[in-house]
């Protein structure tokens, strides 16, 4: 996307901008309107530097609930918390390779070298620095199952560096980037679409392999992320013996909406199973239950089993 917007907005009327009409990128009017509101955020140059100096010294106290979410890991800095108008805004920290952090943690810690898609669609501003190399592809074909080494065809879209104004959306589902670092210290302006069914949605992880015949490009899954807190609570209700739970992950396993959520329900129960016969036999029933996702997964389980025994 290319927004040259002159004006300059401070985050507060950013986010109320955003909070008043709503962020929907599956709307050309709602999408332009949000790319808007952050293109004037970014040519605010000063606010983002004073709002971390005035976090360090006190002065302002971090935004109510940027705790909930820390697990967006430690270069990630909450400016606005999932609220009204289906919207997040953070920023990221993008360290060069010559970093003494990145040296001690890894390209892979400090978000470089893998290749993933989107469970939901995000406005990615350059704000600081000259900016990380991506490579940006999209899904040939539909959106994978997710089991691991699965074959993913991509078509590869471009690559460029995330420069200060440059303006990117990536799709849900759809669009899938790998990043390099930057030659210098680099910050980025997320803006991330948020709805409750994201949360049921699932981001891949991607090796990429370019095929010798055609040129072509293909990822193979290597992870499936995701969240939300029933899986957890499955999991607790089976492991303590809940009464109830072995026949609730057992009918989640076969009918559940989410594919990801019928997978949690069979890893649990095979957890509990007392031992590889009984594993077995869960995973035997799961490969039946008509999920691509957990046929894939329970065949590769059951192969383990078959070579351990």
């Amino acid at each position: 996307m290319t927004r040259r917007d002159p004006a300059s907005a401070t985050l507060a009327e950013c986010a109320e901008a955003l909070a008043t009409w709503g962020f929907d990128p599956h709307e050309e009017e709602s999408l332009a309107h949000a790319a808007s509101w952050l293109q004037r955020l970014g040519n605010d140059r000063q606010f983002l530097g004073d709002m971390l100096i005035d976090m360090l010294d006190g002065l302002t106290p971090a935004p109510e609930g940027a705790d909930a979410l820390a697990g967006s890991g430690p270069r990630t800095i909450m400016l606005v918390p999932p609220g009204p108008g289906h919207f997040l805004i953070r920023a990221r920290v993008w360290l060069p390779a010559q970093d003494r952090l990145f040296q001690r943690s890894g390209a892979a810690a400090c978000g470089y070298g893998q290749a993933h898609d989107f469970a939901g669609d995000v406005l990615t501003l350059g704000y600081f620095g000259p900016g990380y190399l991506g490579e940006d592809y999209e899904y040939e074909e539909a959106v994978p199952a997710g089991y691991p080494g699965e074959r993913v065809a991509l078509r590869f879209v471009g690559r460029g560096l995330l420069e200060q104004g440059r303006l990117l959306h990536y799709r849900s589902q759809r669009d899938v980037q790998l990043r390099h670092p930057p030659e210098a210290l680099s910050l980025s302006i997320d803006l991330e679409h948020t709805h409750p069914e994201q949360s049921w949605r699932s981001r891949h992880d991607f090796a990429l392999v370019r095929e010798r015949q055609g040129g072509g490009v293909c990822g193979h899954v290597t992870g499936l992320n995701g969240h939300g807190p029933s899986e957890c609570l499955l999991r607790i209700a089976l492991g303590l013996g809940a009464e109830g739970a072995e026949a609730l992950a057992a009918h989640f396993g076969r009918h559940h909406g989410s594919e990801r959520m019928r997978l949690v329900a069979w890893q649990a129960l095979a957890a509990q199973a007392g031992d590889d016969a009984a594993r077995d036999t869960v995973w035997r029933a799961a490969e039946q239950c008509g999920s691509r996702l957990v046929a894939g997964v329970a065949g590769r389980r059951r192969a383990a089993l078959d070579e351990a025994s």
